[in-house]
């Protein structure tokens, strides 16, 4: 199971780190309690800039790893594994605040489409 830290965990602020979103803490302990392996994935936490190719200053993502341990620490979330490589991790799913599920099924491409234009304020609803 791969999170998304900023405002799906916590809320979107940058560059402090937010308070735990509603029902986060208790969900994510759920989900361990169930078996589920869950893994924090974050830009913050990327060894790359936004463009994957310029690296950004280790010094600096060990400061935002070590801090995203400690505030998941202490709320007890001991057990969420912070992924720190490179790309996107895999997992059986993805929980982030701004994904769009692609079903595969006839439409679902259009279907895809116009939500994210809408989102981006290209396509009335």
């Amino acid at each position: 199971m791969i999170v998304d830290l900023d405002g799906t965990i916590i809320e979107r602020t940058w560059p402090q780190l937010g308070d735990f979103m509603p029902g986060a803490v208790d969900a994510l302990r759920r989900m361990n309690d169930a078996g589920l392996s869950v893994v924090v994935h974050s830009c913050r936490l990327s060894p790359l800039m936004p463009d994957h190719v310029t690296k950004r200053d280790p010094a600096v993502v060990r400061t935002a790893i070590n801090e995203v341990r400690a505030k998941l620490d202490s709320a007890g979330l001991t057990f969420v594994d912070i992924y720190t490589g490179h790309g996107k991790p895999s997992g059986i799913a993805y929980i982030d605040d701004r994904a769009e599920r692609y079903g595969g099924r006839p439409g679902s491409w259009d279907k895809v489409a116009k939500k994210v234009l809408m989102r981006a304020g290209k396509e009335a609803a």
